[in-house]
C-alpha cells in the first residue's frame, strides 16, 4: 500500500534529512518530494500512522492526501 502525505512545512534539504533520519530509525520505507512537499509512505495503516506521528514529533504537520 502507498500513501501520500502532504507536509507543507517541509521546505529545505535539512527538513528532508531530519525526516530521513527519523524514518530510517523506524525502518519506514518512504520517498520524500521536496518540490511537492509530500512524502510517499509504503506500508499499511499502522505504518502510515507511525509516519504521521514521527512527523508530528519533528514539528511537521502531515495529512493524508490519497
Amino acid at each position: 500500500m502507498k500513501t501520500v502525505l502532504s507536509v507543507p512545512d517541509m521546505h529545505c534539504d535539512n527538513c528532508v534529512a531530519r525526516i530521513t533520519k527519523a524514518f530510517s530509525k523506524e525502518s519506514i520505507l518512504f520517498l520524500p518530494n521536496l518540490t511537492d512537499k509530500t512524502v510517499l509512505v509504503y506500508g499499511d495503516e499502522c505504518i502510515v500512522q507511525r509516519a504521521i506521528d514521527i512527523l508530528d514529533d519533528l514539528g511537521f504537520d502531515a495529512t493524508i492526501i490519497n
